[in-house]
């Protein structure tokens, strides 16, 4: 009798807790928030996947060997994790989506000239699960969506307020703010920058009292919404900053592209080998020596919550990008 009540207690305690745990784990709002968006993904991807395989391939699909590249010349990546793809824009801004394993185009098309000519890629984003954005030396924003596995370019944009001694540097988005923002070296004045851009409109005052007539005058002189500078944060160099990183930050900043990780900013000098880290809500800057020592690199990304810095442009392949931290 002893017995079955010593098993029947301990069996009962191991239950108890077991349910306390999950319940302590699963009442946490940031845990469940990361259940519900590891679903999402995964939900998004079967998708995708289901979306690329009804899709006729306009290219051939399979990727051969590196010595035989079928992309070449990339100009900006970056990889999505929502659908475990590579996203890619070469040079003669032809946009690629490449598998996870690198070895397979599941989609491209080519960004036709238009009235806004696009000069060289300063930045590439992802805005959410269906939208990348490019920005342009020339200050547009081109962006770009998918639907049911295929990739279009939907408009772009001229960003009004900028100036002739802006240098932008890197593309980011903030979802909850929904505001892009770009590293701005403005070296005329030696001066570096976090500068955000949103859509911004200006809405003219219609006074209630006004006549008809009045108000269907002042809503046709209403203008639509339109792309532009909203502000402008000063970056400086940390307290604790190394000195060496202090001394090539104020002195010889040449940032590349720019990643979003945990809540910083990322950007590369491949020149003088630092690895910046900027910290937007104090809107100061640290460095760090990059390793390796990646010279000469092109952009910077990440994947899977890992830098990675772009080595090699003149053509695709699983070594066209290595980690460093």
């Amino acid at each position: 009798m002893k017995r079955s009540y010593i098993v029947y207690t301990t069996i009962f305690a191991v239950v108890s807790g077991l349910i306390l745990c999950v319940l302590l784990v699963f009442s946490k709002p940031e845990t469940l928030s990361r259940i519900q968006e590891t679903f999402a993904k995964i939900e998004t991807q079967s998708k995708h996947q289901a979306a690329v395989k009804q899709v006729p391939p306009k290219t051939p699909s399979a990727i051969p060997n590196p010595e035989e590249p079928l992309i070449k010349n990339v100009q900006h990546m970056l990889y999505d994790d929502s659908i475990g793809s590579y996203l890619v824009v070469t040079d003669d801004y032809r946009f690629f989506e490449i598998s996870g394993t690198g070895e397979r185009i599941n989609a491209s098309f080519q960004l036709e000239e238009g009235k806004l000519l696009l000069a060289g890629l300063d930045g590439m984003t992802l805005v959410d699960g269906e939208t990348v954005a490019l920005l342009t030396s020339n200050q547009i924003l081109v962006t770009i969506t998918r639907k049911d596995g295929v990739w279009s370019e939907e408009k772009r944009e001229k960003v009004q307020g900028t100036t002739i001694r802006d240098s932008f540097h890197g593309l980011g988005y903030d979802t909850k703010k929904k505001e892009f923002y770009t590293i701005n070296h403005i070296r005329a004045l030696g001066r570096v920058e976090v500068t955000y851009f949103a859509m911004k409109e200006d809405k003219i005052k219609i006074d209630p009292d006004a006549s008809e007539k009045k108000k269907r005058a002042l809503k046709k002189k209403q203008k639509p919404p339109y792309l532009s500078v909203i502000k402008r944060e000063k970056i400086e160099a940390a307290s604790g900053m190394r000195s060496d990183a202090k001394k090539s930050f104020e002195s010889e900043f040449r940032p590349i592209g720019l990643a979003e990780r945990q809540g910083r900013i990322y950007t590369l000098d491949s020149e003088a080998l630092y690895l910046y880290s900027i910290d937007r809500k104090d809107k100061t800057i640290t460095g760090e020596t990059a390793s390796p020592k990646v010279y000469g690199s092109k952009g910077i990304f990440v994947q899977d919550n890992e830098l990675f810095a772009l080595v090699v442009t003149d053509k695709f392949s699983s070594r066209s990008f290595t980690p460093i931290d």
